[in-house]
């Protein structure tokens, strides 16, 4: 049979939105943020300015747009619709993606896609990288992705995404700009990079990585898992599954300090409209004004 050659007519359309997506505008950052998550039944979310996806959940149609993807870690919930992702862009004759994953596992992620490249009867096209905490690699745009540590009941990592901008050295501070000019000209280095870190997401975790991921406290928007919000569910619950609970996020509550914060991964225990009160109630006033949960 002869393949048809070129973009697929989809391509082209207008893209289509998931039943339920969240869409967050960042003005600071000038992106949107999108997607959908619910605890046990589907994470993901994407900027599409970036072309950027972390997690897949079940593959809805906007993630197959992002050339990058990364995983946090392989449970269903996060990672099942891998092979739909890369089916969908192969259908679209959209360019080769390239996957980032925890090192861990993606002998095995590379096996299941094998296994549905043959039921396809086509292999799929994709790049896969194994990331360790402090690993990085460039997404382009100046921008680049900074794989974090996270603990969770199987390997794990959370995300940062940032820049590295240059700024002028202390000591030419002052100097006027005509000084700047002859310097530069005489082959003196007058700037410095500086670093500029846009997003982090946490991934599933323990508390534990707010203790010791500078990022997750300190990014210009936060992506933080928060399971449980309230005592329907315990602290101990949460450890039992390896997340973080509302009440752990409170305790660190004065060294959280990003212009955006986005609880996500809420369990489906508690209706959208339920979650959004809960935190409301709960999240202390500097919080609660920067919050922008992952909901509908």
């Amino acid at each position: 049979m002869t393949r048809p050659t070129g973009p697929h007519p989809t391509a082209h359309r207008p893209e289509l939105t998931s039943p339920g997506m969240a869409q967050i505008y960042l003005d600071r950052l000038g992106v949107r943020l999108e997607g959908q998550s619910v605890a046990g039944v589907e994470t993901w979310m994407r900027i599409p300015e970036w072309s950027l996806a972390i997690d897949v959940g079940r593959a809805p149609e906007p993630i197959a747009r992002c050339k990058h993807l990364a995983l946090t870690h392989a449970h269903m919930d996060h990672a099942g619709g891998l092979a739909q992702y890369l089916a969908l862009r192969q259908l679209y004759a959209f360019e080769s993606p390239t996957v980032y994953a925890p090192a861990e596992v993606c002998d095995d992620l590379k096996a299941i896609v094998n296994v549905w490249g043959k039921l396809h009867n086509r292999a799929f096209d994709w790049t896969l990288i194994g990331m360790r905490p402090g690993d990085e690699v460039e997404l382009g745009g100046g921008r680049w992705l900074r794989a974090l540590a996270a603990d969770h009941v199987v390997p794990a990592l959370g995300y940062a995404v940032f820049e590295r901008p240059r700024r002028r050295k202390a000591e030419f501070a002052a100097s006027p700009p005509s000084v700047l000019r002859q310097l530069a000209e005489n082959g003196v280095t007058i700037t410095e990079p500086t670093q500029r870190v846009l997003l982090a997401v946490s991934g599933d975790t323990l508390p534990s990585a707010l203790d010791r991921v500078e990022e997750l406290r300190t990014a210009e928007v936060v992506a933080m898992e928060t399971t449980f919000l309230d005592a329907r569910r315990t602290v101990a619950d949460a450890r039992v599954g390896g997340h973080t609970h509302l009440d752990d996020i409170l305790e660190r509550a004065d060294g959280i300090r990003p212009h955006v914060f986005i609880p996500y991964h809420i369990s489906q225990i508690y209706t959208p409209a339920a979650a959004r009160a809960v935190l409301l109630e709960r999240l202390p006033p500097e919080l609660q004004t920067r919050c922008r949960p992952l909901l509908p």
